[in-house]
């Protein structure tokens, strides 16, 4: 009888670190962390990789936001 209750334990502990984990990696990063961010890549060379892929990702998030406000305009997002 002990041994099923300490397994169950075991799985319901799993299945509740696994909720927790789902809705933590939905709500994305937050903006002090990337404001955080953006001061660190701010003092790297201009060359630098890391600096450089984060350029891309602040463009291209700042075209998709482009793109969703204008077919928002137009009423045929998709959703």
């Amino acid at each position: 009888m002990s041994k099923k209750l300490v397994i169950g334990a075991v799985v319901g502990a799993a299945v509740v670190a696994g909720l927790v984990s789902a809705a933590k990696s939905q709500s994305g990063p937050k903006p002090s962390m990337w404001e955080k961010m953006r001061d660190a890549m701010d003092e790297m060379p201009e060359d630098f990789p890391p600096r450089v892929m984060f350029e891309n990702v602040e463009a291209i998030k700042a075209n998709t936001d482009e793109m969703l406000a204008l077919l928002r305009q137009q009423g045929t997002t998709g959703e």
